[in-house]
């Protein structure tokens, strides 16, 4: 087995030792978001289907992107038939109930059709300063229900002819965020491999602290993002350092014997803790407890100062090509 090519320097917490399995890293970044999953679709064609007289049609997520005109930049609007909608559709009560989208936006078709969209709050936060009313973009939306006034969307991303790709950020860029956050909000390095279903090994010795199972999970806030499947470690240095590590996009989340891992669990380096998922892309952060990494704001402490398996989101991701792990650890460096 040949190891991963490219991976950056980690000094004691080798990357090296956090992939079984992949061949491969990306030349070039990957996106931050997978646009690929979202199949493009006429509003036209769409806006003419079959309306229900009564009730709500529901949909399994399905992920649609169309090309559309921003004919108002939002206001408040209830989602709660989302909600009951993406529950019914198989997304946990929990995380139904934990995702934020508070307001709508307005689209027109090719046609001069208008329909209402929701959009999630952290999406909805760049919209205003990125897309004048008029102004076309594409929007990455999922269909959760019809109803007799027209179809029920969620936008989970958006884009501009401007604003993808960045032109002042290098090509080259392997800062990404699993989300729909921009690059420079949610380091970390994302891995990608030829199949699905590889092992994912531990990069360290460690703990479990947090088990994300919904291949839905809503995003919520920047450093945290809609990531899907993840498994969060702690690991604990010799001096008292803290350093929390995320693997996200899995598919199932394994121990080494194949076993349910569970969060309490002690896994050890090069231990299996999950598998590569169908988008054959692992997503990897370091979090380290250190000044000038906790997240103060107010929006986590009100939403996360009393979950204990979300300390880990406390701290903000650093990027790994640059996080010195034997400085950060209080281990000495061998010497010649």
């Amino acid at each position: 087995m040949l190891p991963p090519r490219g991976l950056p320097k980690l000094g004691l917490l080798a990357v090296s030792l956090l992939l079984v399995v992949l061949s491969a890293v990306p030349d070039a970044a990957r996106a931050e978001f997978n646009f690929a999953r979202y199949k493009e679709t006429d509003l036209d064609e769409f806006l003419a289907r079959r309306r229900p007289a009564t009730g709500l049609d529901v949909y399994p997520m399905s992920p649609l992107k169309l090309d559309v005109t921003l004919a108002s930049n939002g206001e408040p609007c209830a989602s709660g038939a989302l909600k009951r909608s993406l529950i019914m559709s198989g997304m946990p009560k929990t995380d139904a109930d934990a995702l934020q989208a508070t307001n709508c936006i307005a689209v027109r078709s090719a046609k001069g059709r208008e329909l209402k969209v929701f959009i999630q709050d952290v999406v909805y936060g760049f919209l205003p300063n990125e897309v004048p009313v008029g102004d076309k973009l594409s929007i990455y939306a999922i269909h959760a229900f019809t109803s007799p006034e027209g179809p029920g969307l969620l936008v989970n991303e958006f884009l501009t002819p401007r604003s993808f790709p960045r032109a002042d950020k290098p090509a080259d860029k392997t800062m990404t965020s699993c989300g729909c956050w921009t690059q420079d909000e949610h380091p970390g390095v994302d891995f990608t491999s030829d199949k699905a279903g590889g092992a994912v090994a531990a990069m360290a010795d460690g703990v479990v602290v947090k088990i994300e199972t919904s291949e839905q999970a809503p995003a919520d806030l920047p450093v945290i993002g809609g990531c899907g499947r993840y498994v969060v470690l702690k690991h604990t240095y010799p001096n008292g350092g803290v350093v929390y590590t995320r693997y996200v996009q899995l598919g199932r989340i394994v121990g080494p014997k194949g076993e349910a891992l569970a969060v309490g669990a002690s896994v050890k380096a090069k231990d299996t803790i999950g598998e590569i998922g169908p988008n054959k892309v692992l997503h990897f952060e370091i979090r380290p407890v250190a000044p000038g990494t906790t997240t103060t704001n107010k929006a986590w402490a009100e939403r996360y100062a009393n979950v204990p398996d979300m300390e880990w989101s406390r701290y903000d991701p650093v990027d790994p090509q640059k996080f010195d792990a034997a400085s950060f650890g209080g281990v000495r460096k061998a010497t010649k």
